[in-house]
């Protein structure tokens, strides 16, 4: 230790004062990222919220009037949480379940067509990453389960032992939670910038003594900066 004391008091002034800035701007990010890399930290997985599946600014609503072609199609919900549907003008959609806008749409064609048979889905764009073949944005709707979504992208690659597991990751603070396979997307609190996750749940027994001798290196660098800054301020 006194050997480094000595080093960094032989240092030219401007170098002193380079290094001790540089500690200052580093060290803090640096004790995130050894923290992050430590496999002992658990991941948390909370339970699922429980509340359905609600309209997005983005979504398409799919409309289908049986023997009226000119009123069936599928429109984007805009920004202000409205859609346009032909016959019933602008209806808003953001927060209401699929059930309540089916509702809706279906009572408005009712007053105006006799006997109208009315089809009400929706359709959104969901991220479906990590272990799968064909990471990217799929299509889904409500009706459709956790693993029809992952197949959609390409479904599970690799062959691992570990049956990978599937991870519901919320756009708004990371957080993460388990999801059955079987379980319906209409059941899932999906909200804008969330994604499907699949990973491997023995990537980090594989990597972890790598990882952990990594941390150990950086731990013993991290003390070693902080003892030449403290120096420094002497």
């Amino acid at each position: 230790m006194s050997r480094i004391l000595v080093f960094h008091s032989v240092l030219p002034t401007t170098v002193r004062l380079l290094l001790n800035r540089t500690m200052r701007r580093t060290l803090p990010a640096a004790a995130l990222l050894l923290a992050a890399c430590n496999p002992r930290t658990p991941v948390a997985l909370a339970p699922l919220p429980d509340r359905p599946w609600t309209v997005l600014p983005g979504d398409e609503v799919k409309v289908r009037v049986y023997r009226e072609p000119e009123l069936s199609g599928q429109w984007v919900v805009n920004g202000r949480g409205e859609v346009f549907v032909p016959g019933l003008g602008r209806i808003l959609a953001a927060g209401l379940t699929s059930d309540s806008l089916s509702t809706v749409i279906t009572a408005g064609y009712t007053k105006r067509i006799i006997d109208a048979i009315v089809d009400v889905g929706l359709v959104r764009s969901l991220p479906v990453l990590g272990q799968v073949r064909n990471p990217g944005v799929v299509q889904i709707e409500p009706t459709m389960t956790v693993s029809r979504a992952v197949a959609m992208a390409g479904g599970i690659r690799g062959t691992s032992l570990e049956t990978p597991t599937i991870l519901l990751q919320k756009g708004r603070d990371g957080s993460r939670y388990a999801l059955a396979a079987d379980l319906r997307l209409d059941r899932v609190a999906l909200d804008e910038g969330d994604a499907i996750l699949v990973v491997d749940p023995s990537f980090l027994e594989r990597w972890a003594p790598w990882i952990m001798t990594f941390n150990q290196f950086g731990a013993a660098i991290s003390v070693l900066l902080s003892v030449i800054l403290i120096s420094s301020k002497r």
